[in-house]
């Protein structure tokens, strides 16, 4: 009951909250849908409950917000909904439809009750964004341009966007690695989260990084384990299907699911449901090309043992006409070679009769031309010898000259020289070594 302080009615708290939930309790008498994005779902697994935090926003910012309850029968149920539609639990930042009552606590004051919650409205909204990117993308015009790269015949060197520890990493580098020495395959993992509200920075962030150096890789694989399509949301975002879209590489989706495509995957150079799909469709390339070089080298074997058979053949013929006729050949050509051998002795010695005369002739003229330059040259050898002698060291040393080297090399200016450097002064006479105390340059330099 209300007291009274002078002419004031006062209330305790108490009493206005037990009015307040009487008045909501008059009120709300039935159950209503709500649409809010469930900002944090705030799961106690001890008690079993939740109490998800919702939102609604306008433009990205926050119009309302209030605090709900899942009791823990009502939140297995709900949770055995999604596994069953979308293939995972109830999570932050979906958009959820609910059916909801109004509840009001003197301690925890007021929030919604939500009893069930519409999955085919959440596996909707997944859908309907799917849809807008894609219509973006291709109103732009880049819907298939990643379709319609290239990559080198054998594309040896990958960049993987994938988790460290994620099964479907490992599943594609089972089926790789006995092909890895073999084939010279190289692969660099660029570590991503890939699922959840921050997959697609993360995933976009390694992009921009493999873009960098992108001139090292052939083509960029995104490769994340078993999930449902609300774990596959991010891929269906217009910003990270943008980026694969007119990425200047091929690439490659192994995302593992086995319902509808992705966006991402559309855009994609290629797509496999699975890791191991991707790493099989990889090899496959390098399997192709040890096919062909197996059967042309096969070719080549046929034809080359076939062209040897021919000749072979044909050499045999050869040998047996020549061999026929051989005999017949050789008294021909003996006569041929004695008539030459006749004719050619006696040109050469009228040749060698008349160049007799001619060659005495020369030698003559040879020898005298020889002894002019021989004393020639030795005039010029005679002068060369003096200048050698003048430009002698030792000779230059005798004149009381000497000589600096620093290090084994000839110090022929001071700039090659510094304070407390050991040098060797040659003399004549002699070796000094000695200490720089100081440097001091010509004003004119």
């Amino acid at each position: 009951m209300p007291q009274t302080f002078g002419d004031k009615k006062v209330f305790s708290l108490f009493e206005v909250c037990r009015s307040i939930k009487k008045t909501l309790d008059e009120r709300y008498t039935s159950r209503f849908w709500v649409r809010a994005e469930l900002m944090k779902l705030n799961y106690y697994k001890y008690s079993g409950h939740a109490y998800p935090d919702l939102v609604q926003k306008d433009d990205g910012r926050v119009v309302a917000q209030l605090r709900a309850i899942i009791w823990k029968s009502d939140l297995l149920r709900i949770q055995s909904a999604f596994l069953q539609v979308l293939n995972e639990p109830l999570k932050d930042g979906l958009e959820i439809l609910f059916e909801a009552s109004i509840t009001f606590d003197a301690v925890h004051g007021l929030s919604l009750r939500i009893h069930q919650i519409d999955t085919s409205f959440s596996l909707g909204m997944i859908e309907r964004e799917k849809l807008e990117t894609i219509a973006k993308l291709k109103s732009r015009g880049v819907f298939e341009l990643n379709k319609n790269r290239s990559f080198r015949d054998l594309p040896k060197n990958v960049a993987v966007i994938s988790v460290e520890t994620s099964k479907g990493w490992s599943d594609f580098q089972k089926v790789v690695e006995p092909y890895t020495t073999k084939y010279g395959l190289f692969f660099m993992l660029f570590p991503a989260l890939l699922q959840g509200d921050e997959a697609v920075a993360s995933i976009r962030q390694q992009l921009r990084k493999i873009l960098s150096v992108h001139t090292s890789f052939d083509m960029v694989m995104i490769i994340r384990g078993g999930g449902g399509e609300a774990g596959l949301s991010c891929y269906n975002n217009y910003n990270l299907c943008s980026d694969i879209a007119t990425y200047p590489l091929p690439v490659l989706t192994g995302i593992g699911h086995s319902t509808n495509l992705t966006v991402a995957e559309m855009v994609a150079f290629h797509h496999a449901i699975t890791p191991t799909a991707l790493a099989e469709y990889y090899l496959d390339i390098f399997h192709k090309r040890e096919s062909e070089l197996k059967s042309v080298g096969h070719a080549i074997v046929k034809q080359v043992t076939f062209a040897l058979k021919i000749h072979k053949t044909q050499i045999k013929n050869i040998l047996i006409k020549t061999t026929s006729s051989f005999p017949r050949k050789i008294t021909y050509q003996q006569f041929k070679i004695s008539s030459l051998i006749h004719t050619y002795q006696s040109n050469i010695f009228r040749i060698i009769k008349a160049q007799h005369g001619r060659l005495d002739f020369e030698i003559v003229t040879l020898i005298k031309s020889g002894q002019s330059q021989l004393k020639k040259y030795n005039r010029e050898l005679s002068t060369i010898e003096k200048i050698i002698q003048i430009q002698n060291p030792e000779n230059i040393l005798k004149k009381g000259y000497a000589y600096i080297t620093a290090n084994k090399r000839t110090i022929r200016s001071i700039k090659q020289l510094k304070a407390n450097q050991e040098i060797i002064i040659t003399m004549k006479d002699g070796i000094v070594n000695a200490d720089v105390l100081k440097i001091q340059t010509k004003k004119d330099e």
